[in-house]
């Protein structure tokens, strides 16, 4: 839905019910602070992925997980495993609102590799917040 500034759908409007920053349309419902949650990362984390709201639509944390987990395990690397998450949602998308679809995106950061750890364990399992 578009969220206008003014009565007459004439100045200021927005496609989306959050914008960073924002304060324009505050009064109309906009969101300009971004919800932001914090996790210490430990030696146990395996990878870790940041992505925007058409991610999460329609996927679950934990199917988002199994996805990135699977290509991980399977030795195809973060990128391809991005890929394979951003194919899953746009999938999800096309099934459930047809040629429309929010902005997908999405990173994968493999920790254990920013930490030099040599012999990574399995990356499936259970998500943990």
């Amino acid at each position: 839905a578009r969220v206008w500034l003014d009565l007459n759908c004439s100045q200021i409007g927005l496609a989306m019910s959050r914008s960073f920053g924002d304060h324009a349309v505050r009064l109309v419902g906009v969101i300009a602070e971004p919800v932001v949650s914090e996790h210490t990362l430990r030696e146990e984390d395996e990878f870790m992925i940041i992505a925007t709201d058409g991610v999460w639509e329609f996927l679950s944390s934990q199917v988002v997980v199994d996805i990135v987990a699977r290509d991980l395990d399977n030795g195809l690397g973060s990128s391809v495993a991005c890929q394979h998450l951003i194919e899953a949602a746009a999938a999800k998308w096309h099934e459930h609102e047809g040629d429309y679809r929010d902005d997908i995106t999405a990173l994968v950061v493999r920790v254990k590799e920013l930490w030099g750890s040599s012999s990574p364990s399995s990356s499936s399992g259970k998500i943990n917040n």
